[in-house]
């Protein structure tokens, strides 16, 4: 099975000062491989790999494993790709866990390939917690535990991977490792299925016709058997055509033609079917720079809440400049949004209760937009100057703490709780209309009661606090430090 080069932007695998100023040659290559032009590929790769860099090492063994502009040689790739892997690139910990398992180029060894894949996981790499979820569910390389892989599976398919999704499913719906749970695992199976994987379309099929955990709908079952039959599922195309008999003609058009303009959602950079494979697919024309940043704030160990102006049409996210990040929710009209991370460590923020009062101390804590250094807080203190937005929209208070136009940031209040999020800074050209003047310092921040109704949808855990003993809004912006973090997007 031929391997594709999957470069790492956003793994969390740092880069040593000296390998830096190459980036531009990684890119390059990058380029030459995407093109074909697999000897200029290697000749790059192999410069900076001679510097230490762990993606051109990852890259070379690629290469080698699949003989493109070299002789295909699996025992020099699994040499690259220990060279890298043991620098801590989780591509190269994967890929080396992959030949370990399945004895390519090297002596095959359950355990070692287990502490490969447990490298990887650690970092958070999807993949590599589905390869773990694996060894743990046939029990190889270790004590056969099908709770342990399903919290593996959980933690990839929180990322968005489809095989952890669908294996998650698998177990939930048998009762493998789980309590058997329709709901939950028709969920996973649609999260999975609309990345177009082929396996999760029959079993929506399955379920739709069942009414297992969704009403019996005889015409989705076709669809969805329509999509798997395709992909070539086993016995898809045979369930496929014994419901059509049982659809009005109406119900089969309609159907077909849904079929027909379905397209799967873009999968995440980290998202890959790497159980038995190196690499994954790259995405063309993957640049360095975001195209936009803003800021996000911790409200759980897997999950910060942003504003949706800042990762709307985003197709990479990350988070504390390392972090692989994944929308999981969003209210453009109440302009928040919910990311899912990988288990993270730190304090986590906490959210108001308790009605706000007018003229009470609040400090802004924000990144500053693109363009302007974005290792520097931006932190402005003010106060509560209304207890509703423009025309009285009482989801939003008014803020007299400066913050720039479109920018996005979290407003504690005086003990440091969360009262609020920066809302899109409103353009003052545009306010006469609704307010008869152009206020001065008029910002406003949707409130945490709102916030607090998003998260509570959407299933998340959060802790909460009254307004308590008022502290400086320097101590304030400190300790908000800890739970702030930079979002950045590529769209």
């Amino acid at each position: 099975m031929r391997h594709f080069l999957h470069f790492l932007f956003a793994t969390g695998v740092a880069l040593s000062a000296s390998v830096v100023p190459a980036r531009a040659n990684f890119a390059d290559a990058q380029a030459a491989f995407e093109l074909g032009d697999y000897q200029t590929a290697y000749a790059e790769f192999l410069k900076l790999a001679q510097t230490g860099d762990s993606n051109a090492e990852t890259a070379l063994g690629v290469l080698y494993d699949n003989g493109d502009g070299v002789p295909k040689d699996q025992r020099v790739a699994v040499m690259w790709y220990r060279k890298a892997a043991e620098k801590g690139n989780p591509q190269a910990q994967l890929n080396l866990g992959i030949h370990c398992e399945q004895g390519q180029g090297v002596e095959q060894e359950d355990a070692v390939a287990l502490g490969w894949y447990s490298k990887a996981a650690e970092q958070g790499y999807a993949a590599a917690e589905v390869a773990l979820g694996n060894m743990y569910h046939r029990g190889r390389g270790v004590a056969q535990d099908k709770k342990q892989a399903n919290a593996w599976f959980k933690r990839a398919a929180d990322q968005g991977n489809a095989s952890a999704q669908q294996n998650l499913a698998n177990a939930l719906y048998f009762g493998d490792g789980a309590e058997i749970n329709y709901a939950e695992a028709f969920k996973l199976y649609q999260r999975a299925a609309a990345q177009g994987y082929g396996d999760s379309q029959y079993n929506l099929g399955v379920m739709y016709e069942k009414g297992q955990g969704v009403p019996k709908d005889g015409a989705q079952a076709y669809f969805w058997w329509l999509l798997a039959s395709a992909r070539e599922v086993p016995d898809a195309a045979r369930n496929r055509d014994r419901i059509e008999k049982s659809l009005t003609p109406a119900q089969r058009t309609e159907a077909q033609t849904a079929a027909r303009q379905w397209k799967p959602a873009l999968a995440q950079a980290n998202r890959s079917n790497l159980e038995t494979r190196p690499g994954g697919a790259v995405s063309r024309g993957q640049k360095n720079e975001p195209d936009v940043t803003g800021t996000a704030f911790r409200i759980s160990p897997t999950h910060y809440v942003t504003n949706f102006h800042v990762v709307h049409g985003c197709q990479r996210l990350r988070v504390s400049g390392t972090q692989s990040a994944e929308r999981q929710a969003s209210d453009e009209r109440n302009d928040l949004a919910l990311l899912s991370v990988p288990a993270s460590s730190g304090a986590t923020a906490i959210i108001r209760i308790g009605r706000i009062h007018l003229g009470e101390q609040v400090t802004a804590v924000g990144f500053p937009l693109l363009g302007i250094p974005s290792s520097t807080l931006s932190v402005t203190s003010g106060e509560v100057g209304s207890l509703s937005g423009v025309q009285g929209d009482t989801r939003f208070v008014q803020i007299t703490a400066p913050v720039q136009l479109a920018s996005s940031g979290a407003v504690f209040d005086a003990s440091g709780n969360v009262l609020g999020l920066v809302e899109d800074k409103p353009n003052a050209a545009g306010l006469p209309q609704a307010t008869g003047d152009i206020p001065q310092n008029a910002n406003f921040a949707i409130t945490s009661n709102a916030l607090q109704g998003f998260l509570d949808a959407n299933g998340v855990d959060f802790d909460t606090a009254g307004l308590g003993v008022a502290t400086p809004s320097a101590q304030v912006a400190a300790s908000a430090k800890d739970v702030v973090a930079l979002v950045e997007c590529w769209q």
